[in-house]
């Protein structure tokens, strides 16, 4: 076999061909931001990682694990009550009793999830979980066997390689604390890891066995001591037998056919996951020490600060999901229209936990504003009405259907039903249309030359047989007489609100 070499290709050289690619695109165009304000590149290379401290698993600063040795997560373990996050959640900063018998217990839970589902990013994760930490490490009388019964239990989401980042960092970040406290070599916690509730939905439950198993992928990969998968149907309050064993399945996957016990660390030389690393460590620690200055944890809660700037994460997120820039397919892409959904209403925590009142965390999965959307389409149906609107096909079929399929997605996702026309070559077909329905609300899809061959006398003819209906086009067509337009980066909830509004008798504006 003939030996292939390949000559060596510089950044730049890789510019230029990522240029003539992108067709007129700035190489800018790939360049992302995460929810922690982290601006991710499209390549990286060794220079990502000059400076960054490389170890050995077992050896300081522990970012490859806490150990030489490593092992296959173990099953889930039974957490004790966390205080702090716990009271968080339902809205009180625990009394001085509340903590006297904590040291006692046989294992000390750190639980990072209330702060997670309320809508935390991974540095703020990261800071969360070092201040509780160090918070029940000041009330002990030893230091050191406080911290060998620390569980820090974690939420791993859908951001696969920043979640592996995260629990990568947590550890360098804790061989820094082991020196700022002077904790013994020994003085390490157990990491805990379950997959995140947030990005489950109640529509097309199936999916989520995909999304837990690539959350649970990213957690075996960063190294931790135990695993739990949730039971893709969870969120509907129905788990089964089935859901129950998909979720045993998915560990025993990738440790019998992935053979991820295999190898520890994978992830280690990577110049994306070692600067992704660096980059998260170090705004959490900036972030821990804020905390730390500030007062502390329970300073923080009490203040509302940590609740404050984790709320403005989380509404960050829920636009993302409105404007589609991040996807929950079979939720806000892809929506299944002829699914039967099962909803549960959203039970507020309530506690007996003596203590001062806060502001409390508000728990909230991502694709709850697309299912109360869907729940108000099926209420609107259980009246007798049929959630129906009209859509206007112009021109051909190949210039009218990527606008046509385009906004028939867009509907599903709030349960409405698409009527389309036949393909429309004359205004006059496109008022027969109109005149054979009774609809509220019309889309007009078409090409952008197609717009402008029909014109201003398509609307005009529209409006003299549409009594008070609403009329969209889908793009930017700019021409008087219509009400609106659907296009991409329009917020979709907001609009399928008001259009749902319709068939309760409101106005769309």
């Amino acid at each position: 076999m003939k030996e292939q070499t390949f000559s060596a290709v510089t950044l730049e050289e890789w510019k230029q061909a990522a240029q003539l690619s992108l067709k007129g695109k700035p190489l800018s165009s790939l360049y992302t931001k995460t929810a922690e304000n982290i601006e991710l590149k499209p390549l990286y290379t060794k220079t990502d990682v000059k400076g960054v401290q490389s170890s050995l698993p077992g050896e300081k600063p522990f970012t490859r694990g806490f150990y030489r040795l490593g092992t296959f997560p173990k099953p889930k373990i039974e957490l004790a009550i966390d205080p702090v996050s716990e009271g968080a959640a339902a809205g009180i900063f625990p009394s001085k009793e509340v903590f006297e018998h904590i040291h006692n217990q046989s294992n000390i839970t750190i639980n990072t999830v209330p702060y997670h589902m309320a809508g935390a990013n991974a540095v703020q994760e990261l800071a969360v979980a070092l201040s509780e930490a160090v918070f029940y490490m000041k009330m002990a009388a030893n230091k050191n066997e406080t911290v060998s019964k620390m569980i820090v239990h974690f939420a791993a989401g859908p951001r696969f390689f920043t979640e592996i980042a995260k629990i990568r960092a947590f550890r360098t970040l804790w061989s820094a604390v082991m020196d700022v406290y002077e904790l013994d070599e020994q003085s390490k916690p157990a990491i805990s890891v379950e997959t995140s509730e947030q990005t489950l939905s109640a529509l097309d439950p199936h999916v989520n066995i995909l999304r837990t198993g690539s959350a649970a992928f990213s957690a075996v990969l960063s190294n931790i001591d135990y695993l739990h998968v949730l039971p893709f149907n969870q969120v509907t309050g129905s788990a089964t037998e089935l859901s129950e064993r998909i979720a045993r399945n998915i560990p025993l996957i990738l440790k019998h056919e992935a053979h991820l016990d295999k190898v520890i660390d994978p992830a280690g030389g990577s110049y994306y996951i070692e600067s992704l690393t660096n980059e998260i460590g170090r705004m959490a620690w900036d972030e821990f020490a804020r905390i730390e200055e500030a007062g502390g944890i329970e300073y923080a809660l009490k203040a509302g600060m940590i609740q404050k700037e984790i709320a403005a994460v989380q509404v960050k997120r829920e636009k993302e999901i409105a404007i589609r820039k991040q996807l929950l397919i079979g939720t806000n892409m892809y929506a299944n229209m002829t699914e039967k959904n099962e909803f549960t209403q959203q039970k507020t925590k309530r506690s007996n936990m003596k203590g001062e009142k806060i502001v409390a965390l508000t728990p909230k999965r991502l694709a709850e504003p697309i299912e109360q959307l869907r729940q108000k389409a099926a209420a609107i149906e259980q009246t007798g009405k049929s959630v129906k609107v009209g859509i206007i096909c112009l021109g051909k079929l190949k210039t009218n259907k990527p606008r046509t399929d385009y906004i028939m997605g867009i509907l599903a996702v709030g349960g409405i039903q698409s009527v389309l026309s036949e393909n429309i070559e004359t205004v006059k077909e496109a008022v027969q249309f109109v005149e054979m329905n009774d609809f509220p609300y019309y889309c007009i899809c078409g090409a952008n030359s197609t717009y402008e061959q029909f014109g201003l006398e398509l609307i005009e003819e529209l409006r003299k047989v549409s009594r008070s209906a609403i009329i969209d086009v889908a793009g930017n067509w700019q021409v008087t007489g219509v009400d609106g337009s659907i296009s991409a980066g329009d917020d979709i909830v907001e609009k399928l609100l008001a259009l749902l509004s319709l068939f309760e008798g409101g106005s769309e504006q």
